[in-house]
């Protein structure tokens, strides 16, 4: 029906009716009857409307429509917005795309939207707006939220429709909130649906595919000693990391020695070693200091490759584009400085690592060339992807953490569902990522939203 769409840019016209002004063009390209009431929906909110042909100097050009004041307040239309007019039966149209964006109360409360104003800029047209779960409001059918007013240059506070699409950029994802949303746009409609997989269940998600369980490090929730017993008889070493933890924090590497467990972890960028006696000794420490709905998993510690001798981590940043496929538009590299045996910034000493001087270093460890690794790690990534949507979904991007083995083998680790954003300076590899960041979710919520994305 791209024949029956069309860009408007809506203004007021000064009257009491229920009306709308088109000109002659446009109201053949939509196949509107002059004579009979339309149907306007915009977002949840739906109104009949009579329509009225402009005359040649009504309209600044075609592409501008007159809404009256009384129609604009019924549907809550911001002034002055660009929309997509779609034709959705006879006499049937529908306004949009809205797309929302749920933050923090916190933010929210502080209007720290400097980040949000990128989503702006990248659609075209439509309405996009940042709202709280303390803004949506049931009975009203509507939802208190700030759109940014290109004229002023400011955020605007409204009472606005329910979204057709909404980005969730909560962390972890706001369920309840997502429970009242979906009653009003439906199901599906909401991306990221989870933002936080946690380690076991993107083991457990992954094991089932019969490829990517061969990429899978040896994982298992931690419920008493004899759990990390049997796994440090079977490997010599692991990882004890928290189930939900973020950035690197928590995490414990537990060696077994002839005389007990050596235990390394890291406070502050620095890295301490504690030597107990036995399993159950470790596990006693787990639980005297973990919070009560803290859990823990203990994962196989893969004897991994090296970048100069020090531990490195791929992060394969997955989005989908507008026709809602998954596509790998960046990777980045991370490896451990000094004593350091993690590589995320925020736990202890890292640093980034171009792909060029990474691949100088390791690719004759490799036994293939470095276009071929990369292809495999896009495919590993696009594959991982694809599982934790059907599983999870619909998710709109991801961040995958990947290590690689003494034998070459990626080794799938975790996924973050917001995954956050990158310094320019780690774009060198990926230039285009710094607009991709905001495009490709934006281009996938219109997709959610059901119209067509209008690139820049």
């Amino acid at each position: 029906m791209a024949d029956e769409t069309i860009i408007c840019k809506v203004l007021r016209l000064e009257t009491d009716e229920l009306v709308i002004k088109f000109c002659p063009n446009v109201i053949n390209q939509l196949k509107l009857d002059p004579r009979n009431p339309v149907e306007l929906q915009f977002g949840n909110l739906t109104i009949l409307v009579n329509v009225i042909q402009s005359n040649p100097n009504d309209l600044q050009t075609e592409a501008d429509i007159k809404i009256s004041e009384k129609v604009l307040q019924e549907l809550h239309i911001p002034p002055d917005v660009k929309l997509v007019f779609k034709r959705t039966g006879k006499q049937k149209l529908r306004l949009g795309p809205i797309i929302g964006i749920l933050t923090f109360p916190y933010t929210y409360a502080k209007k720290r939207f400097r980040f949000y104003i990128n989503y702006h800029a990248m659609l075209k047209s439509g309405l996009l707006y940042v709202f709280s779960s303390q803004g949506v409001n049931s009975k009203n059918n509507t939802i208190k939220g700030y759109y940014f007013d290109s004229s002023t240059r400011t955020w605007l506070l409204a009472d606005l429709p329910y979204p057709d699409a909404v980005i969730d950029r909560c962390y972890p994802s706001a369920y309840r909130t997502h429970k009242k949303l979906e009653k009003h746009i439906g199901k599906g409609k909401i991306f990221n649906k989870n933002t936080m997989i946690n380690k076991l269940n993107f083991y457990i998600a992954l094991y089932k595919d019969n490829l990517l369980k061969n990429h899978l490090p040896e994982t298992r929730l931690c419920t008493s000693a004899l759990d990390i017993e049997s796994l440090l008889k079977k490997h010599g070493k692991i990882f004890i990391k928290p189930l939900t933890g973020m950035k690197g924090r928590g995490i414990v590497t537990a060696s077994l020695e002839p005389n007990g467990v050596k235990c390394l972890y890291m406070a502050k960028g620095q890295v301490l070693e504690e030597k107990l006696t036995s399993p159950q000794q470790v596990f006693n420490k787990l639980q005297a200091s973990r919070h009560p709905r803290r859990w823990y998993i203990i994962q196989e510690a893969i004897s991994v490759l090296g970048y100069k001798s020090q531990p490195f981590c791929f992060r394969i940043m997955l989005c989908k584009s507008g026709n809602g496929k998954w596509l790998v538009p960046a990777i980045f590299t991370n490896a451990a400085t000094g004593s350091s045996f993690l590589t995320n910034h925020a736990a202890g000493a890292s640093e980034f690592v171009p792909l060029k001087k990474l691949f100088n270093d390791i690719e004759y460890k490799l036994g293939t060339t470095k276009d071929n690794f990369i292809n495999s790690l896009v495919e590993l990534g696009i594959r991982t992807a694809a599982a934790l949507d059907k599983k999870y979904g619909p998710l709109g991007e991801l961040g995958l953490d990947v290590v690689v083995d003494q034998s070459g083998k990626p080794c799938l680790l975790e996924a973050n569902g917001n995954p956050g954003m990158v310094p320019r300076s780690h774009m060198v590899d990926f230039p285009d990522w710094a607009s991709q960041v905001f495009s490709l979710p934006i281009s996938y919520a219109v997709h959610l939203a059901g119209f067509e994305y209008q690139s820049l």
